[in-house]
């Protein structure tokens, strides 16, 4: 007990107060996160946060005590470095209530570009001030300067302590897959960010055929089968919508407290068309798009190799005209060039309509607005009209956090109800139906909606954060955060579509190819909507992780996984037959 109590308490006499003030924060972050990925049970919570709290505890103990052997006294300083610590927190905060993933590597480049005019309100400002407040609140009240030798004990201590726990990881211990969730909110914010970015990650696998074991998966998971159903007939042009962020819960169809004028333009189109609700496999803008262009879950590999198969290539091949229109600057995340990589003659954004004086006047905040995104796309098509096209829209109004904050003069039907007088997404994609309902009526009276038309509606992705209408959204229910998907011709498509609950993103680039009658590419995953027997299966690929469900049950592996299961299915998912 005297041993205990020498080498592993006493580092800790004047900190301790200190190290778990500081680590309440993580805890919070957590807790929230737990509810995020749908495992808040009383188990799992109180797995986790002891777990949690003794992780934070010595990873603060050892960033402390570095600070200490640099010989940081002073506690404006070191308040300071709380701060910025708790930042990174903030970080994986703002993730997992949008997307409900961490803060890692692929989000790092989505920074770059991005309007930070959010910064300046006052809620955001009152939240750094909560969190400046607090960090010298714990510093000030607990903190001690320790001599170095001191400081040099405690880092042995919180070191060893740390590899214990890494190595004994007690929450393993709980059935799958809870044991995967709470370890995966365990690592501190900034030691999961870099571990994220200096992982090593899967390669794409790009060959022309597949050996026996990745063929006996592919047959197992049923994808690389995609097949026509004789649905489909060579449309002049095509017309994808793609709303940002988009989901079921902003549709009075599927969310009674939406208000039925809110999203009537959309509703009466689900009820009119063929129309279905989609899985999401991916989150943010770049891999909801590759996902839909590709139907290969694994976004990341497909861009990164230039596109190995994209349903765009595959019309351009045929004949099509090939465009991308969008409101936002067409050179975030050099978007331009990789779109023209899948298959884009042109990429068309903001950059070009600044130069447009009946256009410029209309960009403000993230991009043009949809109203004039759809007044060009109609320009367009009438430039285009004696030739096969396709065209992709991505609008911008119903952007994160809070949809459009200004829509610049133009005017709107006014929805008589809560949360829709003020800058909230349901007002946005209140507004996004109308002007798709003008745009329509738009493409009627210019005859470019006869029936050599197909125009597509869906989302690129869905966002979980429901700031600050939470009141709309419950009681929570799954389908909220599928994904619409409407298919609109001059005469109805009139056949069935499958009711199988495992359609996802991975089945729109088949139902476009079989919607046009056009040979499937080899290395689709999904299967058409229209095919109505096929089996499928749902491969949502995180940050560092993948959700594999299929009829027979759910799998969560990491993508860095060594077991020999899980290597094979990750082989599965990075593979690109051609």
């Amino acid at each position: 007990m005297n041993f205990i109590k020498k080498y592993l308490f006493s580092p800790f006499k004047n900190d301790w107060k200190l190290l778990l003030v500081l680590s309440v924060p993580a805890l919070l972050l957590c807790l929230f996160g737990l509810n995020q990925l749908g495992r808040l049970t009383a188990v799992n919570f109180l797995a986790a946060e002891s777990v949690k709290l003794i992780c934070e505890f010595l990873f603060l103990g050892a960033l402390l005590s570095l600070l200490n052997l640099v010989g940081v006294k002073n506690k404006w300083i070191t308040a300071l470095l709380a701060f910025i610590y708790y930042l990174t927190l903030t970080a994986d905060l703002v993730l997992l209530w949008y997307f409900k993933e961490r803060f890692g590597a692929k989000y790092l480049d989505t920074m770059e570009g991005g309007d930070y005019n959010f910064l300046t309100d006052w809620r955001v400002l009152g939240y750094f001030s909560v969190l400046a407040g607090f960090s010298f609140f714990a510093v000030r009240r607990y903190f001690q300067a320790a001599t170095r030798k001191t400081a040099l004990h405690r880092l042995v201590v919180c070191l060893a302590g740390l590899a214990i726990l890494f190595v004994a990881n007690p929450l393993r211990l709980l059935p799958a897959p809870n044991d995967f969730y709470t370890s995966y909110l365990i690592p501190p914010s900034p030691v999961y960010t870099v571990n994220a970015v200096l992982a090593k990650r899967p390669q794409a696998l790009l060959s022309d055929t597949l050996s026996p074991k990745l063929q006996n998966l592919a047959e197992q998971y049923n994808v690389f089968s995609a097949k026509n159903t004789g649905v489909g007939k060579r449309y002049q042009r095509v017309i994808l919508i793609a709303s940002e962020s988009l989901s079921n819960k902003y549709l009075h169809r599927f969310n009674p407290n939406i208000p039925p004028q809110a999203s009537r333009p959309l509703d009466e189109l689900m009820e009119k068309y063929p129309s279905a609700s989609l899985q999401h496999v991916t989150l943010s803008t770049l891999y909801g798009l590759t996902v839909i262009f590709s139907s290969h879950p694994y976004a990341e590999l497909s861009f990164e190799n230039g596109y190995p198969v994209s349903f765009v290539k595959e019309l351009k091949k045929n004949g099509y005209q090939t465009a991308f229109l969008r409101g936002a600057d067409e050179t975030y995340m050099d978007e331009n060039l990789l779109f023209k990589q899948a298959g884009f003659d042109e990429v068309i954004g903001a950059t070009y309509f600044e130069t447009r004086p009946e256009y410029k006047d209309y960009i403000d905040w993230w991009g043009l607005t949809d109203r004039k995104l759809f007044e060009y796309a109609e320009e367009y098509l009438l430039q285009h009209k004696d030739k096969p096209l396709f065209m992709t829209l991505l609008t911008v109004d119903s952007h994160v956090p809070l949809g459009r904050l200004d829509y610049l003069g133009q005017e709107y039907e006014e929805i008589d109800a809560e949360f829709y007088d003020v800058p909230t997404l349901p007002r946005a994609f209140a507004r996004f139906g109308q002007d798709v309902e003008r745009f329509l009526a738009r493409l009627e009276k210019q005859g470019l909606f006869d029936e050599q038309t197909l125009v597509l509606i869906m989302p690129d992705h869905p966002s979980y954060s429901n700031t600050p209408t939470n009141k709309l959204f419950k009681p929570y229910r799954a389908e909220y955060d599928y994904l619409p998907f409407i298919i609109i011709t001059r005469t109805p498509v009139n056949k069935p579509m499958t009711k199988n609950p495992l359609v996802s993103q991975l089945d729109i680039a088949p139902t476009v190819m079989d919607l046009l009658n056009l040979p499937q590419p080899k290395a689709f995953f999904g299967h058409s909507l229209f095919d109505l027997d096929a089996k499928r299966s749902v491969f949502d690929i995180k940050e560092d992780y993948a959700v594999v469900t299929a009829e027979n049950g759910t799998r969560v592996l990491k993508l860095n996984s060594a077991a020999p299961q899980d290597k094979a299915l990750i082989g599965l998912m990075t593979s690109f037959p051609r």
